[in-house]
């Protein structure tokens, strides 16, 4: 069964911005796995392991959900963590600009994989995950770091589409495949 996941595809000029953050946050001596930097994305909503028969009517409720959503702009902004900062386990970069259009299309794919049997998100957090914390190795120095990042700014990006990916894990890390690419604004 492949693990699924949905999410929106950033530019290479704030990729390129979020590299160089991964890059001061291994600085911290944090014991970090930073996500590779193709693989840097708004999070939607991750389904986990999905049969392949259900993957057609899972983009299907995508295009539902996008139906009538023109395209529009993310301004990335901040790093955040969840859950805490006491006790971080993924470090991620925030959505300022284009929230609202991120939580509303969340929303709506939330509500078109309900009768497939996927659960609606609690409290989602528009987000593009840079790095997963291993240890607390570092972890006032990593905090501190985060603190001092709070309103950075990476620049904006322009969503174009909202894409069904498959994850398929590696020894080196994951690798992401696109099963279903829906464009907005048609």
């Amino acid at each position: 069964m492949p693990r699924v996941f949905i999410g929106i595809d950033i530019d290479e000029a704030v990729r390129h911005k979020l590299v160089a953050a991964q890059e001061q946050l291994q600085a911290t001596g944090a014991q970090l796995k930073l996500v590779e930097p193709p693989n840097i994305h708004v999070t939607m909503k991750f389904l986990g392991e999905v049969p392949e028969d259900k993957i057609g009517a899972v983009a299907e409720a995508l295009r539902r959900a996008a139906a009538g959503r023109g395209q529009f702009d993310i301004g990335v902004k901040g790093i955040g963590v969840f859950p805490n900062l006491r006790y971080i386990r993924v470090v991620w970069a925030g959505v300022a600009e284009g929230r609202d259009e991120v939580i509303g299309l969340q929303q709506g794919i939330d509500r078109e994989l309900g009768p497939l049997g996927f659960r609606p998100e609690r409290d989602f957090v528009p987000h593009l995950t840079i790095a997963r914390v291993k240890t607390a190795k570092q972890k006032e120095r990593l905090a501190a770091f985060i603190k001092e990042m709070a309103g950075t700014e990476f620049g904006t990006t322009r969503a174009q589409a909202v894409e069904l990916k498959q994850s398929t894990l590696t020894q080196k890390g994951p690798i992401y495949s696109t099963l279903a690419r829906i464009e907005l604004g048609l």
